[in-house]
């Protein structure tokens, strides 16, 4: 049985990769590390985590990622890690700049530090758009980058995970999710 680990699960993805795993009709064991801040509605969070209790493969840690204690016991036994976790809203950056940073750019070293002493076999992160503004149309990879508070710690966050790679051989994806939106969780802020 492969055990999962997503930081960031009481969130809208998050949950929603939960409930794939548990639902996927393979035995995985899954860990929800999630601090429960209030940027996002705890209410929210209870509501999108409720469902998976009844789960016994199913294990919710309240706890914050920037916790290297905690997440070396959390990462006992894991394999796979959905790395969900952001501090995200680029006005908010810019109003308040180390928020994002802490959370988002220490908060994914710590977590790749910490998986260095662990089974992982591949390491999910989940970026977001790092572009900034916009000078041309269409979107591409090659555009230069000139991001918002926000851009730059999730951009650091992805440069970490190339290094750990290249490094130390961590088997990781970035995926940059492009305004994602849950009209419930918009309404709750």
């Amino acid at each position: 049985m492969t055990k999962c680990l997503i930081t960031g699960g009481a969130e809208f993805i998050g949950s929603h990769i939960i409930e794939n795993l548990l639902n996927s009709g393979h035995e995985h064991d899954v860990v929800c590390l999630d601090n429960f801040d209030a940027y996002y509605s705890p209410r929210l969070k209870g509501k999108n985590t409720e469902p998976f209790m009844k789960y016994d493969r199913f294990k919710l840690v309240k706890d914050d990622i920037r916790d290297e204690v905690l997440l070396n016991q959390t990462l006992v036994g894991v394999e796979y890690i959905f790395h969900e976790v952001a501090q995200d809203g680029v006005r908010t950056s810019v109003e308040a700049p180390m928020n994002p940073y802490e959370v988002n750019a220490t908060g994914t070293l710590n977590l790749l530090e910490s998986v260095l002493d662990s089974d992982i076999r591949k390491f999910r992160n989940a970026s977001s758009s790092v572009y900034g503004r916009v000078e041309y149309l269409l979107f591409d990879e090659d555009r230069p980058e000139q991001p918002s508070p926000y851009g730059v710690s999730r951009l650091l966050a992805k440069h970490y995970c190339r290094v750990f790679e290249e490094l130390y051989g961590l088997k990781n994806v970035s995926l940059s999710y492009f305004t994602v939106c849950n009209l419930h969780e918009s309404c709750e802020r």
